[in-house]
């Protein structure tokens, strides 16, 4: 092969690797536990951090049992992420999404869109100290979307969006100040409605983690 071509060619390479965000997730989840239990994870989440994760948590279906979730830990170990398992069960969530995540899409990394989540708080003026990251699927189109919840040094959740993992665009935003002033009117119908909605969206977000509620051996019978 001509050097020329083969140096292209790695360039390509190079580049197609790239276009995935956060590759090291299902990456080590691969290594510890198969290419099947990777392909099936739902939901990654990312907790309390200043700035991007050293650590996640990510949450798969059982393809063999559907009623099973697995909760498996992602962390920097020595320069090297790694995955171990965190319990198994059907109680592990008390909500799931309904679509598993599908990686090739993924071109948004996590501190990608939390420039976009800064930008916008920054427009609603709004300081925030730490981000609640959570990465899924959307329930109809299948698009990985990144779930931001803004926190103040107190832990008071002070925003919340939600960054598309595909294109990275600003899909919805909503501000609750931890201080609210009484507004000098009742607030319309309108802005009544549309608080509902925002409530429903942020609600469509509690994936509950029913941590040690229920653990059992699944991951020793993955080697048997």
């Amino acid at each position: 092969m001509k050097p020329l071509l083969h140096a292209s060619l790695i360039l390509l390479a190079t580049a197609a690797a790239s276009l995935k965000a956060n590759p090291e997730i299902p990456r080590a989840v691969a290594q510890s536990f198969g290419e099947n239990v990777a392909n099936n994870l739902m939901l990654v989440k990312g907790t309390a951090t200043t700035s991007e994760p050293v650590a996640w948590t990510t949450y798969a279906r059982d393809a063999f049992r559907p009623e099973e979730v697995l909760r498996i830990n992602v962390r920097m170990e020595a320069a090297v992420w790694k995955a171990s398992p965190a319990g198994a069960g059907t109680k592990i969530l008390a909500s799931q999404p309904a679509k598993t995540l599908d990686f090739n899409r993924l071109r948004v990394r996590s501190a990608e869109a939390r420039v976009v989540a800064a930008k916008a708080a920054a427009l609603a003026q709004t300081t925030f100290a730490t981000v609640d990251y959570q990465l899924a699927a959307n329930a109809e189109t299948g698009a990985p979307e990144w779930g931001l919840a803004l926190k103040d040094d107190t832990g008071y959740e002070v925003g919340f969006c939600v960054v598309s993992a595909e294109t990275g665009a600003l899909s919805f935003q909503d501000w609750t100040p931890r201080f609210v002033t009484a507004p000098a009117t009742p607030p319309s119908e309108g802005e009544r409605a549309a608080k509902g909605v925002k409530k429903t969206v942020r609600k469509a977000w509690n994936w509950t983690d029913k941590a040690r509620s229920e653990t059992r051996n699944f991951f020793r019978e993955l080697f048997r």
